[in-house]
């Protein structure tokens, strides 16, 4: 869930607030977790939901690159880091899909579940995002040129 958040919000000393936040209104209202039936995803729709109001909240207009964890090899750093310019370009629900299915590992049915979609829209959405994130990727790097 923090990935996600981090992915969502690009900064990851806000997405643990954000994270601590979601975590402390889940406890409270432990009761009302009695009739979830798919846990994961419940808690998928609270950090996306809970990320969306905090980007509405902000005052900033430029998008933010999510910290990249520093790796040993510059050449594996650069290519992280290029997947998540490229990320950060996808439109919003594009990105969300993308991020949860192909970094996070979700099925589709799960994906619908948490984008309050159908499994068709889900596809779609991969398609799209996966060809966007492919010629952003090509644009940066200069292929074919």
């Amino acid at each position: 869930m923090f990935r996600l958040a981090c992915s969502i919000l690009g900064r990851s000393d806000e997405a643990q607030d954000m994270m601590q936040d979601v975590a402390e209104r889940i406890l409270r209202r432990q009761e009302d977790l009695e009739d979830v039936r798919n846990m994961d995803s419940f808690l998928a729709r609270a950090v996306r939901n809970a990320c969306i109001d905090r980007i509405r909240r902000r005052r900033e207009t430029t998008p933010k690159i999510p910290d990249v964890p520093d790796d040993r090899s510059p050449d594996r750093w650069s290519d992280r880091q290029l997947v998540h310019k490229a990320l950060a370009r996808l439109p919003e629900r594009q990105r969300l899909a993308v991020h949860l299915k192909d970094i996070e590992g979700y099925s589709n049915k799960e994906l619908a579940d948490i984008l309050e979609t159908d499994e068709t829209n889900v596809r779609t959405l991969l398609s799209r995002g996966r060809r966007a994130l492919r010629d952003i990727i090509e644009k940066e790097i200069g292929y074919g040129i």
